[in-house]
């Protein structure tokens, strides 16, 4: 099966129906992603095949949480799931940042490659990010911990927005151990047909 027919797949499974633009986009979205971890180790995974299961799909299975219009992916890395978002949903807004310039810099090139409008590179640590109080969704795969999450992004969302948790077994310690200033609205299983591993999506908001 080549990648575009394992991409198909995997959306299908999801739900998802992409158009033939969306995964020819995201079919060379991998390929630079595999291009540069050679030169810059961006993500440990070597294999292009794990690449679309465990990274692409994973992050497709994100899109049902994306109602809003602007959305920034903190600690996007490599652009997951932010930049696969991006490529999906190009009436939308996404902000990718990282503070690892080798990252951003492959983001801005994926950027230019695909001619991706809908896309703003911030190459900066969260708390230097200006645009706060800003967004409908603040989404993240890569967090530590929902309360290091929360404490660096809190100032980021409009006062209807919300924070968006990817994470892999029910996280209850880290719900636990969450700041006073937010609220779990709800946990779902994110059902990933090529991830044999728990996920979970953790919907959060500001109170007040």
């Amino acid at each position: 099966m080549t990648h575009i027919e394992m991409i198909r797949k995997g959306a299908l499974d999801l739900g998802l129906s992409l158009t033939e633009n969306t995964l020819q986009q995201l079919e060379r979205y991998l390929e630079l992603l595999q291009k540069w971890n050679k030169a810059y180790n961006l993500t440990a995974i070597r294999n292009a095949d794990q690449m679309v299961s465990l990274h692409l799909i994973d992050s497709l299975s994100t899109i049902p949480f994306i109602k809003g219009d602007n959305i920034i992916d903190v600690g996007t890395g490599p652009g997951l799931p932010g930049m696969v978002l991006a490529i999906c949903l190009p009436d939308k807004s996404f902000t990718l940042l990282d503070s690892n310039g080798k990252k951003t810099r492959f983001l801005t090139q994926v950027k230019m490659d695909l001619g991706l409008s809908n896309v703003t590179v911030a190459n900066e640590r969260v708390e230097k990010h200006v645009n706060q109080g800003h967004y409908d969704h603040v989404i993240s795969r890569a967090f530590a911990s929902l309360e290091d999450m929360i404490n660096w992004c809190l100032p980021l969302p409009h006062k209807d927005g919300n924070f968006l948790a990817m994470k892999g077994v029910y996280p209850e310690n880290e719900i636990n151990q969450l700041p006073d200033g937010v609220i779990v609205q709800d946990v779902f299983p994110l059902m990933v047909p090529t991830i044999d591993a728990e996920r979970h999506m953790v919907v959060m908001t500001r109170k007040g």
